[in-house]
């Protein structure tokens, strides 16, 4: 049975009743980490609960979640009393935090670190070695996840996420051997999903003065029928690599929305996000091995269930 523990700002640590339902939503960054809990509650200790400020989920000795507390309610009716808190990972303080406009001549992974995350107590899984970046700009208005995100994903070439116990990651990805799902596995839906919408065939790139466009195409889904396009503005001292970089990337990263599967099985934390799961059922078209992009475990009055969404292994996230 999951534990949920409240972080009050003064220190004080409180542990919520038995829940009556609750919700863990993991992803790669892109939506960010959820959680909502709903839980009996005792009148009369409202100021406990506007006390929060983060919550933490445990199962058994290990940390399954941590976030930051958005919102919660007391409600009383002739049912009783009930609380219902939710929030979101610790990615949020990245995106509600902003950044000023600051250009740097050559910006290190150091730099990023101690300017964007590590004012927020966030702080790194692992060591990690990404290479410095000449001429990195941090536009205004930018959040400090977008710039973390554009340090790491576009130039350091890794997806920035974070974990299950509120730590960044900024490894790749570290494969090991594939979730299996096959006919012993308690499967109660399963969905393949083809989306053309958002998938680009062709992005272009150029500086303000509209001179040696570049452009990038994405010859599958053009033979297939798919026409979008984008124009993308880069500054006038943009390199041809970094160039071409930029729209291949976003080529690439629209055509990891193209078809995904989505799976849900009657069991708690099935896998997490980055895990490969292999589909191998007889009454399946879609069989073959998979990356989880966003896992959802909820738990209600009709039990613990996981829900996997899937996407290429090889697909830019």
């Amino acid at each position: 049975m999951a534990q949920w523990t409240l972080h009050c700002y003064d220190g004080e640590r409180f542990q919520l009743p038995t829940p009556l339902a609750w919700a863990l939503k993991y992803g790669l960054g892109s939506p960010c980490d959820s959680f909502w809990v709903k839980t009996l509650w005792t009148p009369g200790q409202e100021e406990r609960l506007a006390a929060g400020v983060r919550m933490q989920v445990t199962q058994g000795d290990e940390t399954v979640f941590a976030g930051v507390l958005d919102e919660c309610q007391c409600q009383w009716s002739q049912e009783g009393c009930v609380a219902e808190f939710s929030g979101r990972g610790m990615q949020a303080l990245l995106l509600d935090n902003q950044a000023g406009a600051v250009d740097y001549g050559q910006a290190s992974l150091g730099e990023i670190l101690r300017g964007y995350v590590s004012p927020y107590g966030i702080s790194l899984e692992k060591e990690v070695y990404l290479p410095p970046v000449w001429g990195f700009s941090v536009g205004s208005g930018s959040s400090c996840w977008k710039v973390l995100y554009d340090f790491a994903r576009y130039h350091g070439g890794v997806t920035p996420r974070f974990t299950r116990t509120g730590k960044l990651a900024l490894h790749g990805w570290e494969d090991g051997a594939p979730v299996v799902l096959d006919e012993t596995a308690p499967v109660e839906t399963l969905l393949w999903r083809c989306q053309r919408y958002g998938v680009l065939s062709q992005v272009t790139v150029r500086d303000v003065t509209g001179w040696n466009p570049q452009t990038v195409v994405n010859e599958d889904f053009r033979r297939q029928g798919g026409q979008c396009s984008r124009v993308m503005l880069l500054p006038k001292n943009t390199g041809y690599q970094a160039r071409r970089y930029n729209a291949q990337f976003q080529l690439d990263r629209s055509a990891a929305e193209w078809e995904t599967v989505e799976v849900t099985v009657a069991l708690g934390f099935a896998a997490w996000p980055g895990d490969l799961v292999k589909l191998q059922r007889g009454d399946w078209g879609r069989n073959g091995v998979y990356r989880v992009r966003e896992s959802r475990v909820t738990w209600d009055q009709a039990g613990l269930r996981t829900t996997l969404v899937l996407g290429d292994p090889q697909a830019v996230l």
